[in-house]
């Protein structure tokens, strides 16, 4: 699914180079769960956005599913980001007035698959992650795990082949961000391929697979 090859990103600060990402070597096959660790400032989080085709490396190779990104217009990165991969973030992002339901269809306003039936299939998703009975709530009237179930679902209501997770239980107490951690091990196990980047080593045994960043680096690449 995902192959990088020697990727470095750098920002510049004037005619100053900050180099970010320092050569990273990474392959994500289909139906993995892994863990991306790191502190803060390691570049886990930019790494996480060129997977996720919101930024673009300064140099190196990138394949996704099988097709190379490098010098793809914006537009069509776009498209390719709307139909293979779900985001879910430290804040949800959801929008204040809307309901849950009107939320979670967000994405299919932008969307070239042709999802059949997609309030039913948002019910649905609402109805599996305990919301049924939230589906007319607004954000405001949910608390912060119903809010990011709500972000999870509205991930996953274009069927994507990759789901990105970027401190999603950051925001969260213990036992909640347990509870998410929980709804993407199921994910998983129906064959969803996650990505969860994150600086909370408790947050490690969810997943299969631990890559952990150092100052630009891949210090660590193991089985959980």
């Amino acid at each position: 699914m995902i192959t990088l090859k020697n990727i470095k990103k750098s920002y510049f600060i004037g005619e100053r180079e900050l180099p970010i990402l320092k050569g990273i070597d990474l392959e994500i096959g289909n139906g993995e769960f892994v863990i991306l660790m790191g502190v803060s400032g390691s570049g886990k989080t930019t790494l996480m956005n060129i997977i996720g085709l919101l930024d673009k490396q300064t140099e190196g190779e990138y394949i996704f599913m099988g097709r190379t990104i490098d010098g793809l217009e914006d537009e069509v990165l776009a498209n390719l980001r709307n139909m293979h991969i779900g985001f879910v973030f430290q804040q949800f992002f959801l929008l204040p007035y809307l309901n849950a339901l009107e939320n979670v269809l967000i994405p299919i306003v932008y969307s070239q698959k042709e999802i059949k039936h997609p309030r039913d299939k948002a019910r649905q998703l609402l109805a599996r992650f305990g919301l049924a009975d939230r589906v007319h709530n607004k954000p405001s009237q949910l608390s912060g795990g119903e809010q990011q179930r709500v972000a999870i679902a509205r991930a996953l209501i274009n069927e994507p082949d990759l789901i990105l997770a970027d401190e999603p239980t950051g925001a969260l107490d213990t036992k909640t961000g347990g509870e998410i951690m929980e709804l993407f091990r199921m994910l998983n196990d129906e064959g969803k391929t996650i990505i969860v980047v994150t600086h909370d080593p408790k947050l490690a045994s969810y997943g299969k697979r631990l890559i952990r960043i150092e100052d630009g680096t891949i210090s660590q690449d193991s089985k959980v």
